[in-house]
C-alpha cells in the first residue's frame, strides 16, 4: 500500500524568486533602454541588434510570468 503525506504544501523559496523577480525586472528595463537607444540612433539602425534585444526582452518577459506568485 502506498504512503500518502499529509502535507501536500509546496516548499518554495520566496526570497528567492524575489530576487530571481528583482534581476529579471532589471534586466528587462536594461534591454528596453538599450533597444530605445538603438532606435534612437537615426544615422545607422542595427536591425540584428533591434531584434536581439526584441528577443531578450521577450525570453525574459516568460520567465517571469513563470515564477510562482505570493503575497
Amino acid at each position: 500500500m502506498r504512503r500518502e503525506s499529509k502535507n501536500l504544501k509546496a516548499d518554495l523559496n520566496t526570497r528567492r524568486s524575489d530576487l530571481l523577480r528583482d534581476k529579471l525586472l532589471r534586466e528587462i528595463s536594461d534591454y528596453e533602454r538599450h533597444l530605445a537607444e538603438l532606435k534612437l540612433n537615426g544615422s545607422h539602425v542595427n536591425f540584428t541588434m533591434i531584434q536581439t534585444y526584441k528577443e531578450l526582452i521577450s525570453a525574459r518577459q516568460a520567465m517571469l510570468k513563470r515564477l510562482p506568485v505570493h503575497y
